[in-house]
Formats: structure tokens, sequence, C-alpha cells
């Protein structure tokens, strides 16, 4: 056995612990279940909100309905699972509202102080005569009132820009989505308590609720972000919906002032003041915004982030619906899940005699995105390994596991890394890596060292010699990697097309369209 071989083997090994099935993953988030029926929710109305959402089209990787604290009706799309973090983007921003409101409640802090004061050493010369009347509460409304809102640098260097900054409008006069209102929160936070954000809001709030294996992202200061970053589970939204429909509380224990809460969950200032009540009712973009939580239709309150990674809490049904996903039309897909208000009771109803509800839900699954065309073509039981040509990324050696069903499992290899990724026959199969290993841009770097990071894999044979693959980072959802593997006949020679992502620009790559990248190897034949 060669040394190659040896390495080869040796990763697999290693690596085979991490492959997870897709389906039946038992998960304990610590949640009573109950049914829909027994809090006075029918089964088929429940049934019909799947079903819509299928059939809109929509890619949600996990959905979880409660209501009077317990879980309803729950699901998760492969390759996403229950047990697994995810990136919360801009749901972040209501959890550090809940921080500062902790900052509040202990005496630190007054939401009338002013910005200025708690960076004394980071000030401008020439100070915009505006920011001496900034002040915490304009950061938690989104009503700073400046002119731009991008700020240059990270860390201090954010800071100093954001202090610098123009003023358009008078601060608390105008609302304007600004996430570095939001980072400036975990940076006063530091500054009061000496703790990154994380570490403040962990004891106060994190651990009572059960959210663990948090992943929490920085600026280059070793601050968290305060405005995204957070990577949790769909549960960790549904607890702290629960959290916040209950005014602090949780299992009876009063965490947090029910009146910082109430403030978090009222409106202070308007979207879209200029529209009219008709106007606004038509989605939940212009009903108002609190402390970094946004109003919603039917008295509905929402953490809510990119491509919808949302804690949804309408307190007047006493429900809380936890999503994420990847979608784009926030306002279509509330609308959908707004249809379990029609007809809900709050007493019990009799349990559904045609309907296994678990089983209608479970069926749900996305569609893959390309399938076998000949089941001729799949090779299995075979290792194939191959030496790569000169290449600007750094790969030396590539290497084929197909198992005894077909699936593959994907080595590459660098000169101080090696990656594996199992791909799914038709199918998705779970893995993880380092992601220092990127191609077209669309898969995150590994900048904060968390190792490993779980994908998702699938793959087919899209033609005689032709194997298609494509993994999604289940860390960083819309992140994937799609690769076309085209064999010579006597498989001897190998070309690796990595497809351009579409719409998406490489970090710190070439302006423009991006180009596929096209890679060749020869293949190493076994000497024994």
């Amino acid at each position: 056995m060669n040394k190659l071989h040896r390495l080869f083997v040796a990763c697999v090994a290693a690596f085979l612990p991490w492959m997870l099935p897709a389906q039946g993953f038992s998960y304990d988030d610590g949640l009573p279940r109950s049914t829909p029926e027994a809090e006075g929710i029918r089964s088929e109305a429940v049934a019909d909100v799947f079903k819509a959402v299928a059939d809109a089209g929509y890619e949600v990787h996990g959905l979880m309905i409660l209501r009077h604290d317990k879980v309803i009706a729950e699901h998760w799309w492969q390759p996403y699972g229950p047990e697994q973090p995810h990136a919360m983007y801009s749901a972040t921003k209501s959890f550090t509202a809940a921080a500062i409101g902790f900052v509040v409640q202990e005496g630190l802090l007054q939401v009338s102080d002013k910005v200025m004061s708690f960076f004394p050493d980071l000030l401008p010369q020439k100070q915009p005569e505006a920011l001496s009347r900034l002040t915490v509460e304009h950061l938690l409304t989104m009503s700073a009132g400046h002119e731009r809102m991008t700020y240059p640098g990270s860390g201090d260097d954010q800071v100093r820009s954001f202090l610098a900054m123009d003023y358009a409008h008078e601060p608390g006069t105008v609302f304007a989505y600004n996430i570095t209102c939001s980072h400036m929160l975990s940076n006063i936070i530091t500054r009061l308590t000496g703790l990154t954000l994380y570490e403040y809001l962990k004891p106060r709030l994190l651990d009572p609720l059960g959210i663990r294996d948090v992943v929490w992202e920085m600026d280059l200061d070793g601050r968290n972000m305060g405005n995204g970053g957070m990577h949790s589970k769909t549960s960790d939204l549904a607890k702290f919906g629960i959290f916040l429909k209950n005014g602090g509380k949780w299992q009876g224990r009063q965490l947090l002032d029910p009146k910082w809460v109430e403030a978090m969950t009222t409106p202070h200032i308007y979207q879209h003041p200029e529209r009219s009540d008709e106007e606004n009712d038509l989605d939940d973009s212009g009903k108002g915004y609190g402390y970094q939580v946004w109003m919603g239709r039917h008295h509905s309150y929402r953490a809510i982030g990119a491509q919808t990674q949302m804690s949804m809490v309408l307190p007047d049904q006493d429900m809380v619906i936890a999503v994420n996903g990847s979608i784009g039309d926030e306002a279509g897909f509330n609308t959908i899940l707004f249809r379990l208000l029609d007809g809900i009771s709050d007493r019990k109803l009799k349990p559904s005699r045609t309907l296994d509800l678990a089983a209608e839900v479970g069926r749900y699954e996305h569609p893959l995105p390309f399938s076998t065309q000949d089941p001729a073509f799949v090779l299995k039981s075979r290792t194939l390994r191959y030496r790569m040509h000169q290449n600007a990324y750094g790969i030396e050696g590539l290497s084929f596991r197909f198992d005894a069903e077909g699936n593959m499992y994907l080595t590459l290899e660098g000169k101080t890394s090696v990656h594996n990724i199992p791909f799914g026959l038709d199918g998705w199969k779970r893995g993880a890596t380092d992601r220092t290993l990127f191609f077209g841009g669309a898969i995150y770097p590994n900048l904060m060292g968390t190792t490993p990071v779980t994908t998702g894999g699938c793959c087919a044979w899209t033609g005689k010699d032709e194997l298609t693959a494509r993994y999604v980072s289940l860390f960083n959802n819309g992140c994937q990697e799609t690769f076309r593997f085209l064999f010579s006949g006597d498989r001897n020679e190998l070309t690796v097309t990595v497809v351009a992502p579409q719409g998406r620009v490489r970090p710190g790559g070439p302006a423009g369209a991006p180009r596929d990248i096209v890679l060749t190897a020869t293949r190493i034949l076994s000497t024994y």
C-alpha cells in the first residue's frame, strides 16, 4: 500500500462517523410535544399549510409550529435536520436586543444614554453635530439618521467610521434598516461588561433556555457580530419565541423584565409612514419596528433574518412558528402560515380519524438538482485515484470511492489539508469539511476555525462518463458548489469542472460574472 493510498484510507475511516443519515435522526431539544387537536387546531389545517408551502416551491429547511408552548407539527427537509446549527442571519439582532435588556436590568445602561459616551477613544476629531443626540434607543429602533449605511472597516475601525458618519435626518425620526446599528450594540455590551455578546448572553438567556452548541461569528477585533452571525437550531428559534411571548419568562422563571420584552415587541417607529393602513396590511414590512423586532399582520411580531430565518409570535393565538430556510418571498410565505388562524379554537378538538399528520408532513422533500440518466452508468464498489495537474488551487490529488449502492465519497488533497465530502446517489448524504477549500466562492471560507461544518451532498451519473455532484453548506444556507466530472473512456484521464455559481460573486474575486473553473488530472494506476 503506497503513501497516497494509506492517506486516503485513513481519511475515509476518520470521516465515517460524520456520515449521518438524512432522515430519522433523533434529537431532544427539550420542548414538549402535543397534537394539533389537543391544542385546538385541526390536523387538516396544518397539513394544508405544508401542502401550500410545497406547492409554492418555497425552500424550507426546517419548520416547527407550536401552540401553548408545545410542538404540534415539525419537519426538516433533507439534508437539513433538527440537530444542525443553521445560519440565523439578522434574526441574531433580536437576541442582541434581549442582551441589551439584561444590561438595562442590571443597571449598567439606560436606553437614553448617548452612544458617543461609550467610545471616547474612538471619536472623530470633527464630530457630526447630531452625534451628541444619538442614543442607544436610536440604535435599537434603526433610526440613527445617517446619510449612508455602509461603514468601512471592522471592529474598532468600523466603530470609528460609524461615529464619523454624516446625518441626513435627526436621530429617532426616520426608520432606515442599518445593520451596523445592531453591531454597535454588541460593541457597547463588550465595553460595559468586558465580555463578548455570546459570553454575556450565555448564562442569562441561552443556558436557561437550553440553547446549546451556538456558533457566533466575530468581527476582526474578536467581538460577536450583533447584526448577524449566530448559528443555532430551529428549535432555538422556537424557544426564543416562547420566551418573548411569555414576557421574558421561561418555565416559570422570570429571566428578563417583562417591560423590556414589551418594549422589544411594541412598534416605536414605522418603516413606511407614507403608506395607508390598507397598503401596510398587504405584507409584514410596514407594520412597525420595535427593539430589533419586526411587527406583522394579525398582531404578530418576529425575529427575522435573511432568507426567512424566523421566530414568529402570534400572542393572540398563543402560537409560535419557527422557520429556517432560503425563502425570498417572506410576505407570501407568511400569508400561507396565517392560514392556521382560520378556525382555531381554545378548546380541544376530536382527533382526526382519516389523517396521519406525521406521515403526511414527513413525505415532503425538495426535488434533487439532477437525476441519473441510466442505472447502467453507475459505478459501484470501486475506487479511482487521480493526480491533479498543476492548478492555482493547490489541489494535488483527487480520489473517488463508490460504495456498493453507488454513493460517492470524494477526497480532495492539498499541500496541507485533506477534504472528504460524501455524496448520495440520487439522494442526500451528510458529511463535514473544514471549509478552507472553496472554488467558485459559493461556500464560505472558514475564517472562524469552526471545524468541522456539516455538508449535504448528492450526485448522479448524468452521462456514460459524466458524474455531476453538488454539496451545500448546512452551516450557511444558500452556499453550494457543483462539480462535473468527465472521465475518458478508459477512466485514465479526468476533467473536473467547478460550475460557476449563479448570482454570486466570489469573495475577493475578480469583478464580473463568475466563470467555470476547469481542472485536469491523470489516474494513478494500482501497483499491487
